[in-house]
């Protein structure tokens, strides 16, 4: 990655204000003291310094978890009962706790709502989380959605077409027929409960909702309640896809 943005992972300052603190000389990679924002670093291997104090790095965590029904997303809800938390591995946190040895705080990368199911991505990641979720980026996000009744073809075609929701416009990129009630739909943005207000725009109830793929993602052979840490090449994929545009990784 960039030096800059390596600094900002130590909690240094802000990318743009890394930056400055590189070009001004304040930063050294294995002794040398760089200027060049271009100066890739590996956080892992290489003895990063600012102003010569020698920098810890978190190491980055990325898991996908197939989120069961019944559970909320977010944390910090008083009222739920279950969490998605419950379901991490105990080595992963909540954002508010404080971490301990061997514990690693994460946040989810977009919501489910409590009632639906399906592919969720953790991690703390801030600068890959931020870019995933940005419409900017197009980020495809596809759910199996089973409804109340048959879905018309009409419908369908509203919804290729674009629905106004009271927070704009919405729309499908791409729709699947798997039965006369179940559908398979793309969208690419993820605004709250978007999908199931899609549907009841055009006058029908989302039964079931579970998200199977987010971007290059999909829940394999992951049981509801199960998860898995994503390998390298799922991570390399991954940054990919959002930071072709910068040259960054």
């Amino acid at each position: 990655m960039r030096i800059a943005r390596a600094l900002a992972l130590a909690g240094i300052d802000s990318r743009r204000k890394c930056e400055v603190h590189v070009s001004n000389g304040a930063v050294s990679v294995n002794g040398e003291v760089i200027r060049d924002l271009g100066r890739q670093v590996n956080p892992e291997e290489d003895a990063v310094a600012f102003r010569g104090r020698m920098l810890n790095f978190e190491k980055m965590v990325y898991y996908l978890l197939f989120k069961s029904e019944g559970y909320t997303t977010t944390a910090e809800d008083p009222h739920a009962k279950k969490t998605v938390y419950d379901l991490l591995p105990p080595t992963l946190i909540r954002g508010s706790r404080q971490p301990k040895m061997g514990r690693t705080r994460v946040f989810p990368v977009g919501r489910l709502d409590k009632n639906s199911s399906g592919l969720l991505l953790f991690t703390n990641d801030g600068d890959l989380a931020n870019r995933l979720m940005h419409p900017r980026y197009g980020v495809e996000k596809w759910y199996d959605v089973r409804l109340d009744r048959a879905c018309d073809p009409r419908d369908q075609k509203r919804l290729l077409e674009g629905v106004k929701l009271e927070d704009g416009w919405a729309k499908a990129g791409r729709i699947l027929t798997l039965s006369r009630r179940v559908l398979r739909i793309m969208i690419q943005e993820g605004r709250k409960r978007e999908v199931r207000r899609m549907f009841e725009i055009v006058g029908y109830e989302v039964v079931r909702l579970c998200r199977i793929a987010f971007g290059p993602l999909t829940l394999g052979n992951l049981l509801p309640g199960r998860g898995r840490f994503l390998s390298k090449p799922e991570i390399e994929n991954l940054r990919k896809l959002v930071f072709s545009d910068s040259g960054e990784k």
